[in-house]
């Protein structure tokens, strides 16, 4: 059996710090409030073109990412990057900012609190302390504000969850995982928010620092130590953790409060999209793009406006469009470990078992059992592999139970049939 560590997902990219892939160089931009300009996206597309291949990718962080650069237009990238606002000149101060916020705050109806001016602060405090520039590429801090926006199904290495408490708003932090999955730790005041997050990566890093062989991600190190050694550091400021609320739904196509939610198909904005998409954020709404985790933007504006306009210019506005339902990785040739070419195949399946791709459920194709589009469990994933594909329920790319591929070594074309069948057994 190959193990586990085969199959370990690649360094994070970044400006000045690019990764290699099968279509060049990979460069990323961190939004850690979720957010950016009509002018800077516009620059995106602009940039795309000149250095890349003319695509914007949106990750499942919220991010964005341009492919296909060569080392020379890599630098340039950067560069421009840095003069928009986009990135730090630093790549080690660059490589620490990986905060992932609720992007709903103002427009959510149902958000429990503001996580835009939280992410700003961390990532001042992030940018301004050179010790966190140890902190390893994947660490992550999650900021969820509740609501529809929710982060609550996204793991980060430490979380500060907003739960309403009869005293107001309050952080409920948490290490290692999912809001239901983390280790809680306690319950913090919102003035005292960006010092306990900022002590907790402290503790990790001098607690890491004593290993031989130093943790990539904070489950690791509780595995080691436990949560004692943070509540220690931190635990003054701290009351008893509460029981978080169950969340809504996330997000889907369509309205939300005073602006729309838009899928970006395959989560791909080709340069000649997103200039359009910047245009209409300048001109019909606020001159602002939000993204999500789930590959779509929130455009703050008159949804009666703005939505006709999205549809028209390619994004998906209809919550039960069939490409909701599909979560992809580039796959063959963009991705060096991919043996399939992903995108196509998804299309394709999305528009031959509608019954499956129904716009709300989860389908995950992934090009190899690294599962970076999706890196947890999904209701329906299908694996590639040597260009044929196993089909897993109720699980990773690389599954935790074997048990749960139920089927294996399927051509392209035997998929469709095989999920209709899925799909009639569990009528």
């Amino acid at each position: 059996m190959i193990s586990s560590d085969a199959f370990r997902r690649g360094a994070c990219p970044g400006a000045g710090a690019p990764m290699e892939s099968g279509d060049g160089l990979i460069s990323r931009v961190r939004l850690p409030a979720a957010r950016l300009s009509a002018n800077q996206l516009a620059r995106l597309a602009t940039l795309s073109l000149q250095d890349g291949q003319g695509l914007l990718e949106l990750t499942s962080r919220g991010n964005i990412q341009i492919r296909g650069l060569t080392e020379t237009s890599e630098r340039h990238l950067t560069r421009e990057l840095v003069a928009a606002g986009l990135a730090l000149a630093d790549p080690e101060a660059e490589a620490c900012r990986n905060i992932q916020s609720s992007p709903g705050y103002d427009l959510d109806p149902m958000a429990v609190a503001d996580t835009r001016s939280v992410a700003e602060r961390l990532d001042a405090r992030l940018q301004s302390d050179p010790a966190f520039r140890k902190l390893p590429p994947k660490f992550r801090f999650v900021l969820n504000g509740g609501g529809q926006g929710h982060l609550a199904e996204v793991d980060g290495d430490i979380r500060a969850d907003a739960v309403t408490t009869p005293y107001g708003v309050g952080y409920r932090l948490a290490l290692a995982g999912t809001a239901h999955g983390s280790r809680p730790l306690g319950l913090c005041r919102p003035e005292r928010l960006i010092d306990a997050l900022a002590g907790l990566a402290h503790g990790f890093l001098a607690l890491n620092e004593r290993l031989v062989t130093p943790m990539r991600r904070m489950s690791g190190l509780l595995d080691v130590h436990g949560t004692a050694p943070f509540l220690d550091a931190i635990g003054a400021c701290l009351q008893s953790a509460p029981d978080l609320p169950e969340h809504p739904t996330p997000m889907k196509p369509g309205p939300l409060g005073r602006g729309v939610v838009a899928g970006v198909p395959l989560g791909r904005l080709d340069a000649a999209l997103a200039q359009a998409l910047a245009e209409i954020s300048g001109e019909y709404g606020n001159g602002e793009i939000r993204t999500t985790p789930w590959r779509q933007v929130l455009i703050p504006g008159n949804p009666e406006q703005l939505g006709p306009r999205l549809r028209d210019i390619g994004l998906i506005t209809d919550p039960m469009d069939s490409r909701n339902s599909i979560v992809t990785c580039p796959g063959q040739p963009e991705c060096q470990s991919g043996t399939t070419g992903t995108r196509d195949h998804a299309l394709d399946w999305a528009q031959a078992v509608p019954e499956i791709f129904d716009g709300d459920s989860i389908v995950h194709i992934s090009g190899c059992a690294k599962g970076c589009a999706r890196p947890r469990n999904s209701p329906i994933t299908v694996v590639a592999h040597e260009g044929l594909y196993d089909v897993i329920l109720n699980d990773r790319p690389l599954p935790e139970d074997e048990t749960n591929r139920v089927v294996r070594g399927l051509e392209p074309q035997e998929v469709p049939d095989t999920l209709r069948a899925l799909a009639r057994s569990t009528r």
